[in-house]
């Protein structure tokens, strides 16, 4: 007797794509823990042999969604990888550093639409995350960082969906002593912090895959999406 045909792991790329909060950055750049490696673990846990999970990392620590961020996703685009193998899903956080040079949201958000055009062209879909807070109060900057934040999650282009980093991973409401355990420097995460955002990101994510399919016995069957790209 045969044995049964094992089937091949359906394919799911993701990239996660930012700045020094994407890449990881805490205690001065002397430690690097990026939020992907625990998507990556939550992910492949979640998901079984089913599907086989690919992250790229995209983050570059102190750029500017209005200064670098396009040149990289153009980068990106434009290798020959990335047309024969597309990304599925973009994860998308950025503009922490625009708002500190005091660069409106109304330019920032409009950057982050032109950046995600891209993806969106080729059939991925993107998950914006807000903005998160940082240790310095300043209401002009936090009023800002709110008109942003708003314009991301008012974000309706079909493709688009949204996890808000802001709320869930507040800085002055946060206990002090959660908060020296999640943030570092009050502007980065620690690497504890990272792994709550991984593990934020991985909840949304498969949210918004199971509601595009119907999950089998187990709950593995739950990405048709990128089924339907290809």
């Amino acid at each position: 007797m045969s044995k049964p045909s094992v089937p091949t792991p359906k394919p799911l790329r993701i990239l996660c794509f930012g700045d020094s909060l994407t890449e990881g950055y805490s205690m001065y750049g002397m430690q690097w823990t990026p939020y992907s490696e625990t998507l990556q673990t939550r992910l492949d846990e979640q998901l079984g042999n089913e599907w086989n999970v690919e992250i790229e990392t995209d983050g570059v620590s102190g750029q500017l969604v209005t200064a670098g961020f396009k040149k990289r996703m153009e980068g990106l685009y434009g290798a020959t990888r990335t047309r024969e193998r597309p990304y599925d899903w973009i994860i998308f956080l950025g503009g922490t550093n625009d708002l500190a040079y005091s660069i409106s949201p109304t330019k920032i958000h409009d950057e982050i639409k032109a950046i995600t055009a891209l993806p969106l062209e080729t059939g991925a879909k993107v998950l914006m995350l807000t903005v998160p807070e940082c240790g310095v109060k300043n209401a002009k900057l936090d009023e800002r960082r709110d008109e942003l934040n708003g314009l991301i999650s008012g974000d309706g282009r079909e493709g688009v969906h949204t996890l808000d980093l802001h709320a869930l991973i507040p800085y002055h409401s946060m206990p002090s002593a959660e908060r020296d355990d999640i943030w570092d420097d009050g502007l980065h995460f620690t690497p504890q912090g990272y792994e709550r955002v991984g593990l934020m990101v991985a909840r949304r994510l498969l949210e918004l895959l199971g509601s595009e399919s119907k999950p089998a016995e187990g709950g593995k069957d739950v990405v048709e999406v990128v089924g339907k790209r290809r």
